[in-house]
């Protein structure tokens, strides 16, 4: 035991007796001494100097078990570092007799020690023990907290394979055979039971309706071998002795011939638990953890899980009652499809108006409202701004915050049939602003139409199709093309139409820049005249393009626009480095700094450095230029 009082009352030791030789090859010179005190034991104390002035530098005090460590006599502020890591030495000097009493001290009692020698290495072996161990027992701490809060959860519900196969996946899949006699034999993947098709009537890949169960399904040919794997996720909320639980699980249904089996695999905890240090909310997430692999990693409290994931809803009523403040959460749910949940119990708890918003059916706008996308006021139109007459559509499809952001920027009336589009687009929420932009110059009828059959054309994801399609109006804009002809403002294939109007647009702007560079060049290259010497030559560009042909060639970034901008302001210029023989191959760019009149780089193909005869050579040329002012 280490009582802080007890040391602070031992005097300093003596500056060590050492010979000069062994002081000037350390930075640090140590004493040390055992001590037995009236509470704290037989306690080793070790004092460090400085070598050279002798000026007192740390205390370092043990039990045998632990450690403290002090920088200042008498002690003002006590540590637990290892004295190495305060000093940054390499070894401390000190006498034998010292280096010996340290060792054995501070090796008693231990089953292993590692490899050391003299006192400063048994100061740092004995701290990192201790360390080593104070770290296993807060592992072994942590694993034993985590295993207790994981053995909360019960066993996934009854009727959870049930519950994904009917609410979670959108629909199944139909096997059908070949034709036979004009029909197809087909096997409903929900129900297994056998029935015929007309040829005309399924085709893979298209979708249909099992006529013994009802259920949609995607025809699938039974001569494919692969297998059918669908993913979701899915939140799932338990109660424990009054404290909720809720657990997040990746979700996997897997169709090996015409039947399926379902996985569960949890990934993310919540526990919101009553403490002795308060209510806490403990997080676990299973993800790649450095040195380990895939693992469960304990986040900080007070981290929770605000992704989109299905809710089950079976047993929310016995999880939170019939009303959670005011709205009966099991009811309300049945039909939301993925939303954010700890989202939405946070809104119910924290905005008013998300009440009312999920008593209108529209739990995903109540889950993902902010209190600044909200209108003042009660009502529909008065909390969100769009006219009540977009209710039926809001319902039908759970509109969600980002969804309501491009109806409410739209100009023209947005109908069920056109939504329906908008989502077959599956945009992201990264998309909103680009969206919004569109719809200021287009109606949303004409947004999802166009959209639609660009992604059928293209076989784009959203985000590409909207990147081309703003970047050909800009450079179209550029070029002032007339985009008031329909078939110049909506191409028929847009990937396309971009690539060429960027070759056009390119062309333009690098005969414009080529035009700029030839109007400079006389000004810029006076007092400079062409230089040969041995087997090379001094190229100076002409053109804009000179650039960019020098950086493909080459292999590196001369092409980009500083360099060309910096070369015609005449600051850091670009010369090209040829053959005599072969004076339009590209070979070595140089880059001068004519201010300092220095080579900042000198590259060959690659960023690679050149020949040592090609340095001399452009060092030749650099020492006739003159500097810019």
């Amino acid at each position: 035991m280490l009582i802080k009082k007890e040391l602070a009352a031992i005097p300093l030791l003596s500056f060590p007796k050492i010979p000069q030789k062994e002081r000037r090859r350390c930075n640090f010179a140590a004493s040390a001494k055992i001590c037995a005190l009236p509470k704290s034991g037989n306690i080793l104390i070790v004092d460090i100097f400085d070598a050279k002035n002798r000026l007192f530098q740390l205390r370092f005090f043990s039990d045998g078990a632990t450690y403290l460590v002090c920088s200042s006599y008498p002690a003002e502020k006590w540590l637990k570092r290892n004295p190495k890591n305060i000093l940054g030495y390499a070894d401390v000097a000190s006498t034998k007799k010292d280096d010996e009493l340290t060792g054995e001290f501070l090796k008693a009692g231990k089953s292993s020690w590692r490899y050391s020698h003299t006192l400063g290495s048994h100061l740092d072996a004995f701290a990192c023990t201790v360390y080593a161990k104070k770290q296993r027992q807060a592992e072994e701490r942590k694993y034993e907290l985590m295993k207790t809060h994981f053995d909360m959860f019960p066993e996934y519900p009854e009727d959870l394979t049930s519950y994904c196969e009917n609410r979670v996946f959108e629909h199944t899949y139909i096997f059908i055979d070949k034709i036979s006699n004009g029909y197809r034999k087909a096997v409903c993947g929900h129900c297994q039971r056998n029935f015929k098709l007309k040829k005309d009537k399924a085709n893979p890949g298209s979708f249909g309706v099992c006529p013994k169960c009802g259920f949609n399904g995607k025809y699938r040919g039974t001569w494919i071998d692969k297998l059918i794997e669908d993913k979701a996720k899915i939140c799932i909320a338990h109660r424990l002795s009054g404290q909720l639980l809720l657990r997040w699980v990746y979700v996997q249904r897997i169709f090996n011939g015409t039947k399926y089996k379902y996985q569960f695999y949890d990934y993310f905890y919540n526990l919101y638990l009553h403490t002795l240090r308060g209510d806490t909310i403990y997080s676990y997430v299973y993800m790649m953890v450095m040195y380990r692999g895939w693992d469960w990693y304990r986040k900080k409290n007070g981290t929770v899980n605000y992704e989109w994931a299905h809710i089950y809803t079976q047993n929310l009523r016995e999880v939170f009652g019939d009303s959670y403040y005011h709205v009966d959460l099991e009811a309300g749910l049945q039909n939301a499809q993925k939303i954010s949940f700890t989202g939405l119990l946070d809104n119910l708890k924290n905005i008013p108006v998300a009440e009312y918003l999920f008593k209108s059916g529209l739990s995903a706008l109540a889950a993902n409202i902010y209190a600044e996308d909200l209108c003042e006021g009660n009502g529909f139109f008065q909390v969100l701004g769009v006219s009540k007459q977009y209710l039926p559509l809001y319902r039908k499809f759970n509109v969600g915050l980002y969804e309501h952001k491009i109806i409410k920027a739209s100009t023209t009336w947005v109908s069920m049939e056109s939504f329906a589009k908008f989502r077959e687009l599956k945009a992201e929420i990264g998309d909103t602003a680009d969206i919004i932009n569109l719809l200021e110059q287009m109606s949303f009828e004409r947004f999802v139409n166009y959209f639609s059959k660009q992604k059928m054309v293209c076989k784009r994801k959203m985000k590409f199709l909207l990147t081309q399609y703003k970047d050909y109006i800009s450079m179209a804009q550029g070029l002032k093309a007339d985009l008031s002809r329909k078939s110049v403002r909506f191409p028929q294939n847009i990937k396309k139409s971009h690539d060429l109007i960027l070759e056009r647009f390119n062309k333009v702007k690098h005969e414009i820049e080529d035009a700029n560079f030839r109007q400079a060049t006389e000004k810029l290259y006076a007092g400079m005249s062409e230089f040969k010497k041995g087997s090379f030559c001094v190229i100076f560009p002409q053109l804009r393009s000179d650039f960019i042909t020098e950086g493909q060639s080459l292999n590196h970034c001369v092409g980009a626009d500083t360099y060309y901008k910096n070369h015609l302001e005449g600051i850091r210029m670009i010369f090209f480095i040829r053959h005599i023989t072969e004076p339009t191959k590209s070979f070595v760019t140089m880059e001068i700094d004519m201010r300092e009149l220095r080579i900042r780089q000198l590259y060959g193909f690659g960023g690679c450095s050149p020949p040592t005869e090609v340095r001399s050579f452009a060092n030749e040329f650099l020492r006739g230029l003159q500097p810019t002012t």
